[in-house]
């Protein structure tokens, strides 16, 4: 018998595509998605968005359940928009088209949603990746009501202008819940133009350098910083140093707050090698923290490394491999081997795995969910689960769906998908509509909002 989980999906498929051919309870059989928006399709409205990468956003308006996203083009000569959605498809709408002063190239991760001020906060990096066009800036931290229609300009909190100030912000915030203060991290800038932590009052009007990363600490970083129990952790994607002295292909570290905050040293929990034994380049990944048996542990994905291969396998000078699902053991000795294991590596199309997992992991108290960009049946990428394990422990996701099984999936997604009433929801970069892709000619579609079942 079909689950009431996989009913509620068969009839929002039916209602927006007309059908679909859902697979069974069995864990084996992937189910099929339901494609709730393609950009640039005959329905979408002028100047619609194109390639979103990233997640959505949840928000609560009015009692109902509404989504928030952003694309990195399209729209107003290609700088992106924001966007909101219902879970069911329908009520689209572009609620806002970046110029390019205002912002552009809005990326990676989430926006995030502050319940005490009751704003979405977001980035932009500031550089318009068609033209390659600059805006006078090097990124914004922008704030806006949900529930309410976006001024023109969107208001600005931050402005980066590169070194020793931040500059190309690729993801969202962790919020201080005692404080209200936000922290992130910058791609570039900083005293040494490697990347910047530091933290933002919600206002715009206290701004701290926390950490100027270095190259031999790892630089870089694309994801998310993540506060747990007093500590930021985060990710850099390149670089780094691993024991044996040789560079490294990112890292992982950690930075404990201070009161009053300050700039102060980072602690390097592990660097990627790459190879077999090891991850690299985790790209717009973060961290995601869980309790296994007492001990808190924090899992994560890297693109590159792990034992994978074949057509999707990254090149040896990117670490090799289909990429890995790791764990970080906090309390271990910094840089030790106690302290990273790998739960998983990804082996590609043909041995129906998943490849190359750009972004994060998203638990929702029983199991991680996270996506490959490639791999999977079709090699358009998968959707997968797995449940957390001990440290140092192996373990197979499940498949819970490979892109490309009908004519209007979405293809290569590139972050993480967030959970609602038995339904995974998040984008992709290609696919959706039948339409040319606007910078990959081996590729149809402008990307597409999906929503996935989540299985028994």
């Amino acid at each position: 018998m079909k689950s009431l989980r996989n009913i509620g999906a068969i009839l929002l498929c039916a209602i927006l595509l007309g059908s679909c051919n859902f697979g069974s309870d069995d864990s084996s059989s992937a189910t099929a998605p339901t494609t709730i928006y393609a950009f640039g399709g005959p329905a979408s409205p002028a100047g619609d968005g194109a390639e979103p990468k990233g997640s959505l956003t949840l928000v609560t308006i009015n009692g109902k359940p509404v989504l928030f996203g952003r694309t990195a083009i399209g729209g107003t000569g290609d700088c992106g928009i924001v966007f909101s959605i219902n879970p069911d498809g329908s009520n689209y709408q572009v609620l806002y088209r970046f110029a390019g002063a205002d912002g552009c190239d809005p990326r990676h991760d989430a926006m995030t949603f502050d319940a005490n001020t009751m704003r979405l906060y977001s980035t932009t990096q500031g550089m318009n990746q068609v033209s390659g066009q600059t805006y006078g800036n090097q990124g914004q931290i922008l704030s806006f009501s949900p529930s309410l229609p976006i001024p023109a300009p969107v208001p600005t909190l931050w402005v980066f202008n590169g070194a020793p100030g931040g500059s190309q912000q690729h993801s969202s915030f962790s919020i201080d819940p005692t404080t209200g203060m936000l922290y992130g991290q910058t791609a570039s800038g900083g005293a040494h133009d490697e990347g910047l932590l530091y933290a933002v009052s919600p206002d715009g009007s206290t701004f701290v350098a926390l950490h100027d990363l270095t190259r031999a600490q790892g630089r870089n970083p694309h994801g998310r910083i993540v506060l747990d129990g007093g500590v930021l952790y985060g990710i850099a994607r390149s670089d780094g140093t691993t024991p044996s002295g040789a560079t490294g292909y990112g890292a992982v570290f950690a930075y404990t707050l201070t009161t009053p905050l300050a700039n102060g040293p980072i602690t390097v929990l592990h660097t990627f090698a790459g190879g077999p034994t090891d991850g690299a380049l985790s790209d717009h990944g973060y961290l995601t923290p869980v309790t296994v048996g007492g001990k808190r542990i924090f899992f994560g994905l890297t693109q590159c490394g792990g034992t994978g291969g074949g057509v999707d396998a990254c090149s040896a000078s990117t670490g090799g491999g289909d990429g890995v699902l790791f764990q970080i053991d906090p309390s271990a000795p910094p840089g030790s081997a106690a302290a990273f294991s790998i739960v998983h590596s990804f082996q590609g199309t043909e041995h129906a795995d998943g490849a190359d997992p750009y972004g994060s992991l998203m638990f929702d108290g029983t199991f991680l969910y996270g996506t490959t960009s490639a791999g999977g049946h079709h090699d358009k990428g998968t959707v997968f689960r797995i449940a957390p394990v001990p440290f140092g422990a192996v373990a197979v996701p499940q498949i819970v769906y490979h892109f490309g099984d009908n004519a209007s999936d979405g293809s290569k997604p590139i972050d993480n998908v967030i959970e609602l009433d038995g339904m995974l929801y998040g984008m992709t970069v290609y696919g959706g509509a039948d339409v040319a892709s606007p910078d990959d000619p081996g590729r149809t579609g402008r990307g597409a909002i999906f929503a996935v079942p989540v299985p028994p």
